[in-house]
């Protein structure tokens, strides 16, 4: 008899393969204890452990070094085990109190997880999922028998891995062995493992709760990731069921394809740009011609899991690849938006920790107070930019002296490239990310100071109904289509329009389908998703007309109903 579990969707698709359980959460918390004699023996079994994993982590990063941002989630699960102070403690616990190195690490593990208790930070108290997976690893090496990586030892090839964690360099494992897909009792969406999990496509479902009791070695699974479901031992009817269903959408995602070669236009002939997003600069590799440029690349991911700033060498690498792929199509740099959910290490923070990070330094607010990390960072992007379509993103813009100031920084780093004898782009445009409510009621003003603006609809939602997207006890009043949201955006586009400049919505609003003529009524001309959102978005347009849907407009601004509202909207 099959069985049904559910869980939380990193990746979409459906997959169909076998089982194979692979134990990773091996922490014994059972006192154990050495003799004074065995105290330096013991400490050199942890030092060498530390070598060891360094040396696994390596290993496994050389395999993609060509994928600078992808290297960076490995070298921030290096930083624990790096740290002077995990180190002490641990080999403190062996030299006075005769811990043997299993538990003096354990005991160590668990004296950082109570320091977890306390944090409220839903983003900060998940990184002890990334530090519980070093621990793991850790102490897989100091067993005699585990001198071998666990998935060097078995065919992955077209197995589901199931496991209760998996850390990021487990991910690179399991991807260079063809491993099929990851089912995870425990994690994060926001886990470095989830992140490389998407990057690399690789199809991933985490917290399917009792998993590793249900599922056995060579079962036969069923993942929907697209509908959250797993199915375990399907019968007949079931993975025929399920066959079809894949097939179903294979070909539907093929037929949706085609679209891309086809014109951006209406169907009374309005062309609207298209427009990705990006998150690393890798997955520019696989656009091809899909889009009509970067709408936004996010590079916070630069700064993010690492220790150090990046310089202006390897930025200006990361940008310059990106145009290389491009090539004259535009590409919007964002610069860096840290803060809120968007967390960097203790050595690149400025300033207290917020009490309300979503309030607090974060996007141009930390660029202008990080003078010399701002600088460097524009540098690379007007360096990068020389003979190139640059466009330049502000996030966090709420006042016209926000905008005078960064311009005035722009212009000093100018003067500076020109000292330098440089190469660097003079022909850029300038844009403002449209993500707070006092950003865009004063629209109609900033429009005149700027090339372009952008909305950043998941913020300007979140700051116009003051709903934690995150947090789960309100994220169902978090509502994309309430009139305030929506007058707040088609007021930016009108303002954008009176002034001839472009404007394109890149959050999150731009990749859903059921939202796409919803945008296209309040006068949106420009999109920047997703890339695998691209197909099925392009698909609406070619077959909307703007006149008709504009009629209907009026009344959805109108309806203070939601479901309502959103009856309206799907009838479009």
């Amino acid at each position: 008899m099959s069985i049904l579990l559910k869980g939380l969707s990193v990746s979409k698709g459906i997959c169909i393969g076998k089982a194979i359980l692979i134990s990773k959460d091996g922490i014994s918390y059972a006192p154990s204890f050495i003799k004074k004699s065995q105290t330096k023996s013991e400490v050199n079994k942890f030092s060498k452990s530390l070598s060891n994993i360094k040396k696994e982590y390596k290993k496994s990063r050389d395999k993609i070094k060509d994928n600078p941002s992808i290297t960076k989630l490995m070298e921030t699960q290096l930083f624990f085990v790096e740290d002077k102070d995990f180190q002490k403690h641990v080999i403190n616990n062996i030299e006075n109190n005769l811990y043997t190195a299993n538990w003096a690490i354990a005991t160590e593990y668990r004296n950082i997880k109570k320091s977890f208790d306390d944090i409220k930070d839903k983003y900060i108290k998940e990184r002890l999922i990334d530090i519980k997976q070093m621990v793991i690893s850790l102490l897989d090496l100091l067993q005699p028998s585990k001198k071998e990586n666990v998935f060097s030892k078995v065919n992955l090839e077209n197995r589901f891995i199931v496991t209760d964690e998996i850390t990021p360099k487990d991910i690179i494992d399991i991807y260079q062995n063809k491993g099929l897909g990851v089912i995870t009792s425990h994690g994060s969406t926001s886990s470095h493992s989830a992140i490389l999990s998407k990057s690399l496509s690789l199809p991933m479902m985490i917290k399917v709760q009792s998993s590793r009791e249900i599922i056995q070695d060579n079962d036969i699974i069923v993942m929907d990731s697209d509908d959250e479901v797993i199915v375990v031992n399907p019968d007949q009817f079931e993975l025929e069921y399920f066959k079809k269903l894949q097939s179903k959408k294979y070909s539907l995602q093929k037929d949706l394809r085609k679209v891309l070669k086809k014109k951006s236009l209406t169907n009374d002939g309005t062309k609207i740009n298209i427009m990705s997003n990006l998150e690393l600069s890798d997955e520019v590799d696989f656009l091809n011609n899909d889009c009509d440029g970067i709408g936004l690349f996010r590079t916070e991911y630069l700064y993010m899991n690492r220790r150090d700033l990046p310089s202006e060498k390897e930025q200006i690498s990361v940008y310059r690849k990106i145009f290389k792929s491009m090539g004259n199509k535009p590409v919007t740099l964002r610069t860096l938006d840290i803060g809120s959910d968007k967390e960097v290490s203790e050595n690149i923070k400025v300033g207290e920790i917020a009490k309300n990070p979503a309030l607090g330094l974060r996007g141009i607010r930390y660029s202008l107070n990080e003078k010399y990390i701002f600088k460097t960072q524009i540098k690379a992007m007007l360096r990068a930019g020389y003979n190139n379509s640059l466009r330049i993103l502000i996030p966090m813009i709420t006042s016209l002296s926000e905008i005078i100031k960064t311009k005035e920084l722009i212009d000093d780093v100018k003067l500076q490239l020109k000292k330098e004898r440089k190469n660097f782009t003079n022909k850029y445009d300038l844009g403002i990310m449209i993500e707070v409510p006092a950003c865009a009621l004063q629209s109609d003003e900033l429009a005149k100071h700027v090339d372009f603006m952008s909305i950043g609809t998941n913020d300007l939602i979140q700051y116009t109904l003051a709903i934690d997207r995150i947090d789960d006890e309100v994220s169902s009043l978090y509502d994309p289509t309430n009139p305030a949201v929506l007058t707040l955006i088609k007021k930016v586009i009108e303002s954008a329009h009176k002034y001839k400049i472009d404007v394109t919505v890149c959050g999150e609003m731009a990749g859903e389908k059921s939202y796409t003529k919803l945008l296209l009524g309040l006068g949106l001309k420009s999109f920047s998703m997703h890339p695998q959102a691209i197909p099925e978005v392009k698909n609406i347009i070619l077959n909307s007309h703007i006149n008709k849907i504009k009629r209907k407009i009026s009344a959805i601004l109108r309806s203070n109903d939601r479901l309502q509202r959103q009856k309206l909207i799907d009838n479009l």
